[in-house]
Parts: C-alpha cells; structure tokens; sequence
C-alpha cells in the first residue's frame, strides 16, 4: 500500500468529546460518546468532559515531537481555556512498508462554561487546525 500523499502532515482519523477517555496499550475507553450539547441548569458552570483522538504519522513523521493544542473558544473567538502537550509516536517493529503510526491521544478536564451558547474545541497539530468539535450549552428542557 502507498504512504499518504499528504506525507507532509500527520493525519486525524477522529476525534469526538465524551463523559470519560481513557487509553491504554493502542486502544481507548470511552464512557457516553459523541456529546455536542451540554444541559447546565445555571452558568457560569462548568463540567468534566474527556477527549478521544487518533493521530497516524508516515515513517519520517515519526521519532520527533508534534505539538497538540487544544483550545475551547466561544462564538466570538474569545478562549476559554487551552490544554498543550506533544505527541512523540515511534516507529512500530515490523510494521509493514507504507502503514501509518497510529497514536491515540485521550485526556479528560474541567471545561468552563460561563454562558449558555454555541462553543467550538479546536484541535491543532504541528500549530496547523485539524478539527473543530462544536458544542452547546443550553438550558435543560422543561419538564412535563
């Protein structure tokens, strides 16, 4: 199989927010997937939240840091928070010729909610943008 032609960037298979992102030996727990819309009776608040991301790099993507930021901004572009880290991957032995190096980046953290609103969890790699993760946060719906 060839290598990517985009070999200049690693590449974003997924990446979605969940209750709970655990990995652990290539592959990853996720507890209540998929969350595009939070239920916050008041705001300011704020609520415990995981992320799930798989990375695959080329051969010579690999054995070198890749910087990852995530940043959760609301409608206006204003920044709520930021978390950064690297990503490291290694080549994997006996892999074959042209496969990608898959790494699984998964973090859980506090996330502010200060209004109610639409927000966007961006993800960068390399200082390029990868994806947009939408989210809102809304009253619950009323009973009865």
């Amino acid at each position: 199989m060839p290598a990517r032609e985009d070999a200049q960037m690693p590449n974003l298979d997924f990446a979605f927010l969940c209750d709970h992102a655990r990995g652990e030996e290539g592959i990853f727990h996720a507890i209540a997937g998929a969350i595009d819309t939070v239920y916050a009776p008041q705001v300011p608040s704020g609520r415990n939240v995981g992320l799930v991301a798989r990375f695959t790099f080329t051969r010579n993507e690999c054995g070198r840091p890749h910087r990852i930021e995530i940043i959760v901004q609301d409608t206006d572009g204003k920044q709520i928070t930021k978390i950064g880290g690297t990503l490291e991957p290694a080549l994997v032995k006996d892999q074959p010729i042209g496969w990608d190096t898959g790494v699984l980046f998964a973090v859980n953290f506090g996330l502010p909610l200060p209004a109610y609103g639409v927000y966007s969890i961006e993800i960068l790699l390399n200082d390029s943008s990868v994806k947009s993760i939408n989210l809102r946060v809304v009253q619950p719906p009323a009973e009865g």
